[in-house]
């Protein structure tokens, strides 16, 4: 069987999703607030891909001595709600560094 310590590891990893703020989702939109404030705009990247929103930083840093290179990579994929278009998608990055997506979904009823 699988080894239980192995197990708790998995779960500290799974829960370890520091970036994400919260996904808010209700009739009109799903709405994904991120802190980014780790990684400047141009480090960002926001794709959309079948129906699936890639949201990639990366952040290098050298050391001043220059001995080493710090390096955060961070990806994050959530699905787009059933009816939403991929280009009806928004990403705004706030002035504290929180990245916010919004997907507005089709409702029908409103023409």
């Amino acid at each position: 069987g699988l080894n239980p310590d192995m197990s708790k590891n998995l779960d500290i990893f799974k829960t370890k999703d520091s970036e994400v703020i919260r996904v808010k989702e209700d009739e009109g939109k799903m709405e994904v607030s991120l802190d980014t404030s780790q990684y400047r705009p141009d480090e960002l990247n926001v794709s959309i891909d079948n129906g699936v929103v890639t949201v990639e930083g990366k952040h290098e840093e050298k050391a001043e001595d220059g001995s080493k290179m710090v390096s955060r990579v961070f990806s994050r994929k959530y699905t787009l709600p059933a009816g939403a278009k991929a280009e009806d998608v928004v990403s705004n990055l706030s002035s504290d560094g929180v990245l916010v997506i919004t997907a507005p979904k089709k409702n029908l009823a409103i023409k």
